[in-house]
């Protein structure tokens, strides 16, 4: 810390103000004009970039799933109190941009922009993942899976006994997913928000069937306004069948991948009428598995709206299993 004060002790912000003011005022350097350039606003900004700690090595005998979940919840408890003191011991920072790695590789797993003027709640009920959304803090969806891939790795590795002949042709399971993206419509890839949720249920007989083995119904939320991104007075609401076919990556178990065909009816709202359409979609994904109940899906879809130019969807969810 005694570095930044050694960096800091030069950038009073009032020698900051003067010689910003100065060097704003061309009219001082032999112009004919009275005039000079008007200060709006200038900000102090730390960069700063450092490695997660694990959990206590008391706690690392648990079961893998509360290992991750202590680790992620410990990540986001110390970036929150890292960031007070931050503001704390450096006054004259106005913005922090922050990085943080994961402790046993070089991947990011959380990235933000925090002023000091963003409200800090002083409530101890809310958690420190809440308090740094409050704060204005991005938490990137990509670093969330890279956690995911990193963590499972050791889950990957644990022997599990070999399938007796026919067990994986007749295994079924049902999932409950959640999906937040964002649609790109044409033309000009135009950003709107996209939400889904849905079930689906495989069954040991589709197995072999080439184009799916996983029967699925959903509801999705789409923002058909033409300003805005989360929400408008127009909105899309798309009911859908579809049929999903899942598939294995070659030396890995933690990864796998899926092809997804969707139809349905889609329904325009917010006009004097409401606007029924057919709605067909395409979607290729990876699923992260978790463990054998919980998974991350990212996927990218492709959608088509009779009367309506065609559109893509990015989106990341999570997915519940049994």
């Amino acid at each position: 810390m005694s570095f930044f004060r050694n960096v800091l002790r030069r950038l009073n912000p009032y020698d900051n103000m003067r010689g910003i003011e100065k060097a704003l005022a061309l009219h001082r350097r032999s112009e004919v004009r009275p005039d000079g350039l008007t200060l709006i606003r200038a900000t102090n900004r730390l960069e700063i970039e450092w490695r997660a700690r694990e959990i206590h090595p008391w706690d690392r005998g648990r079961e893998h799933s509360e290992h991750e979940l202590q680790f992620t919840e410990r990540s986001f408890a110390d970036t929150d109190a890292a960031l007070s003191r931050l503001f704390i011991a450096l006054p004259e920072i106005d913005v922090i941009d922050f990085r943080v790695i994961h402790p046993r590789s070089d991947i990011r797993i959380l990235a933000g922009t925090v002023e000091r003027s963003a409200p800090v709640s002083s409530t101890h009920s809310l958690s420190p993942r809440s308090r740094l959304w409050r704060r204005g803090v991005t938490i990137l969806l990509l670093a969330i899976v890279a956690l995911v891939l990193l963590s499972s790795t050791s889950l990957a590795q644990t022997p599990t006994p070999a399938p007796s002949p026919g067990a994986e042709d007749s295994s079924t399971s049902t999932d409950l997913f959640v999906m937040i993206g964002s649609d790109f419509d044409r033309p000009g890839l135009l950003p709107r928000a996209n939400y889904n949720i849905g079930i689906g249920h495989t069954f040991g007989f589709l197995k072999k069937d080439p184009f799916g083995d996983e029967l699925t119904f959903a509801y999705t939320y789409e923002n058909s306004g033409s300003h805005g991104f989360l929400h408008t007075d127009f909105g899309e609401h798309t009911e859908q069948v579809g049929l999903m076919k899942n598939f294995s990556l070659p030396k890995t178990k933690v990864l796998t991948g899926y092809t997804w065909i969707q139809e349905g009816i889609t329904s325009y709202t917010g006009h004097s009428k409401v606007q029924n359409r057919l709605d067909t979609g395409l979607s290729l994904g990876a699923i992260v598995h978790i463990n054998n109940n919980s998974s991350i899906w990212i996927q990218e879809t492709y959608s088509k709206v009779v009367t309506v130019p065609w559109y893509t969807t990015s989106s990341i969810g999570y997915t519940c299993s049994w």
